[in-house]
């Protein structure tokens, strides 16, 4: 199947997108002086950035055939825990033991956290928790309903747990993905770029000029209109990667962050971290200097840890288990053929 390039570079825009967000919210939580506008800045992000990485899930769930590219359903959620579950035990561990140690200058964390990771995802690391669960509900439910009904099935079940008191404990960080990966599995993608230059440039604007209208009146994450949010800003980013990819250096940009992406969401925060508290204890309090040594970093040591494990197979194997897995039964088949 041919791969489509729009979806991955927005894949690479949604996790620089992440990387951006994470750096502002550490700056702003870290007690550092930014200007307001960052302020405002971090919650438009907040809107939509992790619900277009679920949108994609949601696209390649479907062009890739569903389950049904591993033939039984069961075999397919075991795929899916195998190369999930190890990415997110191993890195939120990680995470977990890092700010038991510096706690005092980032978030507090005890070791025997990590004991709770399974029922309590920590930092980002709860997008492969919802994710791995959205799987599990949309294979169980394939062939029964349709995708559009499990979407609003699930979504309907998020809205009203809380109003008839029924909890979801750490389920509720996937029925709120829901939408954003039920939109992804219902919806035709290449249908969506269909529109002018103009038409698509007309979208960006709007969606940035609602932003900052809710923004200013403190409603992003009101009811409803968080939900418009998201679908207006999925959307809207498709029309503006749409726009950008005309350019080969953006589009070469685009193409690396996506290239390294799951390392990238996995680490950047160990690294933004990492700086700014460095920073802080040399008295370094600039914003500026913050954000982008933050930045820079969170990418930068991402990018070569990738690199690095790409080329010892132990590592490499905490970020694609069954990539590595695979790699090493081809050798030996290999070997065994010679």
């Amino acid at each position: 199947m041919e791969r489509n390039v729009l979806v991955d570079r927005l894949k690479g825009y949604a996790c620089f997108l992440v990387l951006c967000g994470h750096v502002i919210m550490g700056i702003r939580l870290g007690g550092i002086h930014i200007p307001e506008f960052f302020g405002g800045m971090e919650k438009f992000i907040w809107s939509f950035h992790v619900s277009l990485f679920l949108f994609l899930s949601g696209v390649v769930y479907k062009v890739t055939g569903e389950w049904k590219n591993k033939k039984t359903k069961c075999g397919f959620l075991l795929y899916k825990l195998y190369n999930l579950a190890i990415p997110y035990i191993v890195f939120s561990a990680i995470y977990v033991l890092i700010n038991s140690l510096v706690g005092e200058s980032n978030t507090g964390f005890e070791p025997s956290d990590i004991l709770n990771i399974w029922k309590s995802p920590v930092a980002q690391y709860w997008f492969l928790y919802a994710l791995f669960f959205l799987f599990c509900i949309w294979t169980t439910f394939s062939g029964i309903l349709k995708n559009w009904q499990i979407t609003i099935i699930a979504v309907l079940i998020g809205y009203l747990a809380p109003i008839f008191d029924i909890p979801l404990g750490s389920l509720d960080v996937v029925f709120y993905s829901a939408l954003a990966f039920g939109i992804g599995t219902c919806i035709d993608f290449k249908s969506l770029t269909k529109l002018s230059t103009w038409a698509k440039c007309l979208v960006v604007i709007l969606h940035i000029v609602t932003g900052i209208i809710f923004v200013l009146l403190n409603k992003i994450e009101a009811p409803f209109i968080k939900e418009i949010m998201i679908l207006f800003g999925i959307y809207s980013s498709i029309m503006f990667i749409s726009i950008l990819q005309n350019s080969k250096i953006i589009a070469r940009f685009l193409d690396f962050i996506n290239k390294y992406s799951f390392q990238i969401y996995l680490l950047h925060t160990i690294f933004t971290a990492g700086i700014r508290i460095i920073l802080l204890r040399l008295n370094i309090n600039q914003w500026w200097i913050h954000v982008l040594l933050g930045t820079a970093c969170g990418l930068v040591f991402s990018v070569l840890s990738a690199k690095i494990a790409k080329k010892v197979k132990c590592l490499n194997f905490f970020f694609f288990p069954s990539k590595v897995l695979l790699l090493k039964q081809r050798k030996n088949s290999s070997n065994k053929m010679k």
